[in-house]
């Protein structure tokens, strides 16, 4: 008799989590899973991603994912997916109530068993009965817990939402609040609004963002533009929460072979924003010189960069604990070695003057999804005409393969459900700039267009996001 789909799934999810935790007590001996209900940030949260830590959660996500879709009516399966958005709504509430903060203040060691819901929701300003409504439903998702009737404590999923936790990804969520919602409510109309030509339209002013919010302004001036460029500011250190969370520090760019760059020479870390990502890979190119780029309200020495913003009433509680002040700290210790330098420019413009024919290296991670093809190529053009006939066009993206079935596995070809943040940025991308998430023979192509040659792929060592260093050389045989 053969082994069923489902039954396939679960073997897969066995051996899955057998192998993270074996990972686990490898990476740190003796170590254990730890407890869902502990409100700390898990040892193991921090680890490597080795390939085999990579593949078991990748393994474990798709399955999982698999084997309810496999196994519940498909009704219930929808509405269940459908009704996501409630997840969203309440995550808010407690962000911009900040509740997990008003929790770890009140009773941080858990030696009072936890703040009672009265005692939370006046220092909050809400409704008792209403917010218990609100950590209920956040608690079957193991966000708070309720271990006494109306006596809360955080979790371990509930410590991000602390202002002042190392792993912190409230500016990140604000962001998404207050920028990418409201353009993703707008999508379906301008998917279907063939009378004005949204639906087929591939220019970045034809975008949901722009449709909602202010036409022939895109995201990057509208943030810089309004509220006194807060926006701006919060979109920056947001970027630093998710190369956090979602990313390996340093040994993210491990695969990558960097000694082939030479001993010494100067990167262009082009669009790096605060630097996050120069801080990381100038460990494997300690005698080179890196020049982080963006534009001025983004652009800043990390001194100079202050604690997470947010458009909140009352105190910050002490950000010293917090994810964007280590992060700070982290990089003022590389850079008392590193030789990083930032400076204003718009890559939508060219490079400076004193920049043409000097780039051993052009870096760009996270900026062509930012962009339709058409300015992809632009702009990339332009740095093919400012580089040198030896200078490397570093691209650091996520890319995007279809679902396509798999005949030897009940999980997608693709790996399934373990690329729903890679799909979901993807859809982020259309919606702010009609961009997108593209795939390996996109980007050869897009290369090609402006006057390099893909030579290499370098995938990462990141987990649910397929995220490679596509690396192209000038094509000696190029003509603009």
């Amino acid at each position: 008799m053969s082994t069923s789909a489902a039954q396939q799934l679960v073997e897969l999810i066995s051996q899955a989590v057998k192998d993270i935790e074996i990972d686990t007590a490898t990476q740190l001996p003796g170590a254990t899973t730890s407890n869902i209900n502990s409100p700390i940030v898990a040892p193991e949260d921090k680890l490597e991603a080795t390939p085999k830590r990579r593949d078991a959660i990748r393994t474990l996500q798709a399955s999982t994912h698999q084997l309810l879709a496999t196994l519940m009516p498909a009704g219930s399966r929808l509405i269940s997916i459908y009704s996501s958005y409630f997840e969203k709504v309440a995550i808010d509430i407690v962000v911009t109530g900040r509740i997990a903060d008003l929790i770890h203040t009140a009773d941080p060691d858990l030696s009072d068993g936890g703040v009672h819901v009265e005692v939370i929701s006046e220092k909050a300003g809400m409704d008792p009965q209403k917010l218990t409504h609100v950590l209920r439903f956040l608690a079957l998702r193991n966000i708070f817990c309720e271990v006494t009737k109306n006596h809360w404590i955080n979790t371990r999923c509930s410590v991000p939402l602390r202002t002042d936790s190392q792993n912190s990804i409230c500016n990140l969520l604000m962001h998404f609040k207050e920028v990418a919602l409201p353009a993703l409510l707008e999508f379906p109309r301008v998917m279907l609004d063939t009378e004005n030509g949204g639906a087929l339209s591939w220019d970045h002013s034809d975008s949901a963002f722009q449709k909602h919010f202010k036409p022939g302004c895109d995201p990057f001036e509208f943030m810089a533009s309004t509220d006194g460029g807060y926006r701006a500011e919060r979109f920056g250190k947001a970027m630093v929460e998710v190369t956090k969370a979602l990313g390996n520090g340093e040994a993210e760019y491990k695969s990558y072979d960097w000694k082939k760059l030479g001993p010494q020479g100067t990167l262009i870390d082009v669009g790096g924003g605060i630097g996050a990502a120069a801080y990381d890979i100038s460990t494997y190119l300690p005698e080179w010189k890196i020049v982080v780029q963006d534009r001025a309200e983004v652009a800043k020495d990390e001194r100079q960069v202050s604690f997470p913003l947010l458009p909140f009433t009352y105190p910050a509680p002490n950000t010293e604990r917090s994810s964007i002040f280590l992060e700070m700290k982290n990089y003022q210790k590389i850079a008392s070695t590193a030789n990083i330098e930032f400076e204003e420019a718009d890559f939508l413009k060219g490079q400076p003057e004193h920049r043409v024919k000097r780039a051993d290296a052009y870096f760009l991670r996270h900026i062509l999804h930012d962009w339709p093809s058409a300015i992809c190529i632009k702009f990339l053009t332009q740095l093919r005409k400012a580089a040198k006939p030896t200078t490397r066009l570093m691209i650091c993206e996520t890319t995007l393969e279809p679902p396509l079935l798999d005949r030897n596995s009940p999980i997608l070809l693709n790996g399934g459900m373990a690329t729903h943040l890679s799909h979901n940025f993807n859809i982020t991308m259309l919606i702010m700039m009609n961009a997108e998430e593209r795939s390996t023979e996109t980007f050869s192509e897009i290369f090609d267009q402006s006057g390099w040659k893909l030579q290499s792929v370098s995938p990462l060592a990141t987990v649910l996001l397929d995220r490679c260093i596509f690396e192209a050389v000038p094509n000696t045989f190029w003509k603009d």
